[in-house]
């Protein structure tokens, strides 16, 4: 529902509760298999958004419990995924935002899954969100504070962002909309 209007006009999310994208853009791709059993359930936690730098990037951060839930009980996800919090972000005091991220944090189960998982990662989130957006158009890799993050621009216009963070435990992925590049100021607050 939301990168389907990010081609288009600019939202106009209201503020509680939160839009509830489709899974497919705003969700952590689903693991790929992994040999050995089954894992315990994905547990919905709230409190990993606080990793993510919102206020100092301009934006209001909230929650969302039902998104959460739902990508949360995906069992090819716990694979990899101990905790999971999914949110939107808007522009502080606006009251019809022209812009908004769709916030992912993830708490891996092993913090040491290499740079060749962290691409397959990034890959299929990227694929899931510009689909709905016109598709990749590109790909570009930066640092902000000593962190190394992973972009990718989709055709509409949509922006990803993938950091990790905590010694490589946590994965935040973003989907960003509007001019402002409001992603692209939550990873430049990221502290060093």
């Amino acid at each position: 529902m939301i990168l389907v209007v990010a081609c288009g006009p600019p939202p106009t999310p209201s503020p509680s509760p939160a839009p509830t994208p489709p899974a497919s853009a705003s969700a952590p791709p689903a693991a790929s298999s992994t040999p050995g059993g089954s894992h315990t359930a994905v547990t919905a936690e709230p409190s990993l958004l606080a990793v993510v730098p919102a206020a100092a990037a301009g934006l209001r951060l909230d929650y969302d419990p039902d998104t959460t839930a739902s990508v949360a009980a995906d069992p090819a996800l716990a694979a990899d995924a101990a905790a999971l919090a999914i949110g939107l972000a808007v522009p502080a005091g606006q009251a019809t935002p022209s812009e908004f991220v769709i916030v992912n944090v993830v708490r891996l189960r092993d913090p040491g899954r290499d740079e060749t998982w962290f691409r397959g990662w990034r890959d299929t989130y990227d694929q899931g969100a510009c689909d709905q957006a016109g598709g990749v158009a590109g790909n570009a890799q930066t640092e902000f504070n000593r962190h190394a993050v992973f972009i990718a621009t989709c055709a509409g216009g949509a922006i990803t962002y993938h950091v990790r963070l905590e010694d490589g435990a946590i994965v935040l992925s973003l989907t960003s909309v509007g001019p402002g590049r409001p992603g692209e100021r939550v990873m430049r607050a990221l502290p060093p």
